[in-house]
């Protein structure tokens, strides 16, 4: 050997190669997203559950991650006439849902509900030229405690997929709850 060197012994040609892939997909990334014809991560669908401390209204929201994602149809029903402690289980045989509020062509869906306990049936179906997805969930929520002892809110999940916490302070620093609603297939409207 003379002991030169070539540029492939400083810089290693499959890191580069990575690299490149990388820094292409990280441009191309947000053109994708933004096409918005086909079922992706946009139009997924999250529930969200607030509560305002010594207050008894349950704010729920139906919305994608997408700002500007239009579901065919957004349906939440609630059932209410159930005991549940928020200890031990839910009973999700015996929940019925009677109380159903829909919006066709919505950005969202808003709902406000003085129930304690209370269990929310939610689905989004999206609909495009590009195909078609539908995002479901059935929870259970229950606030106990007081204001000036602080409440604590229960949360249950009964669908495959949906993590929640299963108890959390009410508070400005924990609330609102983000649940991401799990895809079932097709949307169906």
């Amino acid at each position: 050997m003379n002991g030169e060197r070539t540029l492939g012994d400083y810089i290693p040609w499959p890191f580069v190669g990575v690299t490149v892939l990388l820094v292409v997909f990280i441009l191309v990334t947000p053109v994708l997203l933004s096409i918005g014809t086909a079922p992706g991560i946009t139009t997924e669908a999250e529930l969200i559950v607030d509560r305002v401390t010594g207050e008894p209204t349950f704010h729920l929201y139906v919305r994608a991650l997408g700002a500007t994602d239009r579901y065919a149809m957004i349906r939440l029903g609630l059932a209410y006439d159930f005991s549940w402690d928020g200890i031990h289980g839910v009973p999700w045989s015996q929940l019925a849902f009677t109380a159903w509020t829909n919006e066709s062509d919505a950005l969202e869906l808003d709902l406000e509900t003085d129930y304690n306990p209370v269990a929310v049936n939610v689905s989004a179906d999206y609909v495009s030229s590009g195909g078609s997805a539908l995002y479901v969930g059935i929870l259970a929520f229950f606030v106990a405690g007081s204001a000036t002892s602080g409440e604590t809110l229960f949360a249950a999940s009964s669908t495959s997929g949906i993590a929640v916490p299963s108890s959390i302070a009410v508070s400005n620093s924990t609330l609102p709850l983000t649940v991401l609603l799990v895809s079932s297939g097709s949307g169906v409207v």
